[in-house]
């Protein structure tokens, strides 16, 4: 990938697929500005960077507070100069029955995925606007377009991403901004083990039996690893990828076609 002395501003870079993309875009040469909440596997993650001949820096944020976002970018502009991607990697899945779930349940989970998205393309745009140029990469879902049972406000915050996506490109694309969704499939994280123990729970299945029926809906059979979205999303941060913008782009080991 061609991404040296590229900027990203990445969020949920503590772990999981953030974390991930952080180290393999900083591979490729990009200057990474890890944001999460998790100071201390914020820290490992850019001490990791660096330890291999990267450049990273953090800052804590909480992706739903605007001057926390907006603090954040204004370190990156100060160390970096600009910001030349922004990749929203923050996201959570808190899981329940439409019947009984608490509304605190499905405001987190919607204030996280749709609000911080929404808030860190806000923030990030504005430097980007400035300059005349930048890449949104956004975390959407396969549960954007496959319906998943006790999983509403994912699926509903994720099919938010891909829409604020497109009106992004629609809006920003003037201003030198474009903007790309990814949808993940089944990808192996803490978060998708928390979903499937909670959703095999109200199915009376335990996570191992659950693992296996969901692995099982994938046609290349296996449940996804981090770097395999990462590495995508790496590339789309390549300038040899910059006329797609608008659209969502399926990760999933061909499931929706399951």
């Amino acid at each position: 990938m061609r991404l040296q002395d590229k900027v990203l501003f990445i969020t949920g870079a503590a772990r999981g697929i953030g974390g991930t993309t952080a180290k393999i875009c900083a591979g490729y040469g990009a200057k990474i500005v890890a944001v999460d909440m998790n100071e201390e596997q914020l820290k490992q993650t850019v001490s990791e960077i660096n330890a291999a001949g990267g450049d990273a820096i953090y800052a804590v944020a909480d992706v739903t507070k605007r001057e926390m976002v907006a603090a954040a970018v204004q370190k990156a502009v100060d160390t970096y100069g600009c910001i030349d991607g922004l990749f929203n990697g923050a996201g959570v899945d808190r899981t329940g029955g439409i019947l009984d779930m608490s509304d605190a349940d499905y405001d987190f989970t919607m204030n996280i995925n749709v609000k911080g998205t929404f808030i860190c393309c806000s923030e990030v745009g504005k430097v980007m606007a400035a300059r005349g140029k930048g890449r949104i990469v956004n975390t959407s879902s396969i549960a954007a377009i496959r319906e998943e049972a006790y999983n509403a406000p994912y699926c509903m915050s994720k099919a938010a991403v891909a829409m604020l996506t497109r009106v992004i490109a629609l809006e920003l694309a003037p201003k030198g901004i474009t903007s790309v969704a990814i949808q993940p499939g089944n990808i192996e994280t803490d978060m998708l083990r928390g979903s499937f123990a909670s959703r095999g729970a109200k199915e009376g299945k335990d996570v191992k039996e659950y693992y296996a029926e969901m692995e099982a809906t994938i046609p290349m059979g296996y449940i996804g690893r981090p770097e395999e979205i990462a590495e995508v999303v790496a590339w789309l941060f390549d300038d040899r990828s910059a006329y797609i913008d608008g659209n969502s782009i399926l990760i999933a080991g061909g499931k929706i076609m399951a």
